[in-house]
C-alpha cells in the first residue's frame, strides 16, 4: 500500500511540475511573440522621451520607467503572470530603453521547417586530381 501510494504521489507532482513549466498558457507563441515586440518598441519609445526630458536612459531610469506603466503585463497564464513571463517583458522594455532599439525576440524564419533533426553530416569535397 506504501508503495503504491508513493507512486501516486510521484506522478502527481510530475504533471504538476509539468503544468507549471508548460503552463495552460492564455496566450499562444505567436501573441507571446508579438507582446515582446510591443512593448520593445514602447520602450525604445521611452529612450527617446528620455533624452528629451535631458535625462540618460539608464537601467535604473528605464526600469522606473517600466514601474510607470503599472501592472499592464499581459497574462502568461489563465490565473494570472508568472514571474518569469513579467521579468522577461521588463527587460525587453529595459533592453531597448537603454539602446533607443527595440529588443526583438529571434524567432526562426517562417520558410524554415520546424523539424529538430540534427542537420545532415556535411560532405567534404576533395579537389580531383588533373590528368
Amino acid at each position: 500500500m506504501t508503495s503504491r501510494w508513493g507512486r501516486t504521489m510521484v506522478a502527481t507532482a510530475a504533471g504538476a511540475a509539468v503544468l507549471l513549466v508548460s503552463g495552460c498558457s492564455s496566450m499562444t507563441w505567436d501573441q507571446k511573440v508579438e507582446e515582446l515586440r510591443k512593448i520593445g518598441e514602447r520602450g525604445a519609445d521611452a529612450h527617446y522621451i528620455l533624452l528629451t526630458q535631458n535625462k540618460q536612459p539608464t537601467n535604473d531610469e528605464c526600469t522606473a520607467n517600466y514601474q510607470l506603466l503599472g501592472d499592464g503585463t499581459p497574462s502568461d497564464e489563465g490565473a494570472g503572470s508568472t514571474p518569469e513571463w513579467r521579468d522577461l517583458h521588463q527587460s525587453y522594455f529595459v533592453d531597448s530603453c537603454v539602446s533607443g532599439k527595440p529588443r526583438v525576440p529571434n524567432t526562426r524564419p517562417a520558410d524554415t521547417p520546424a523539424s529538430t533533426a540534427p542537420p545532415s553530416t556535411p560532405v567534404s569535397v576533395v579537389p580531383s586530381a588533373k590528368p
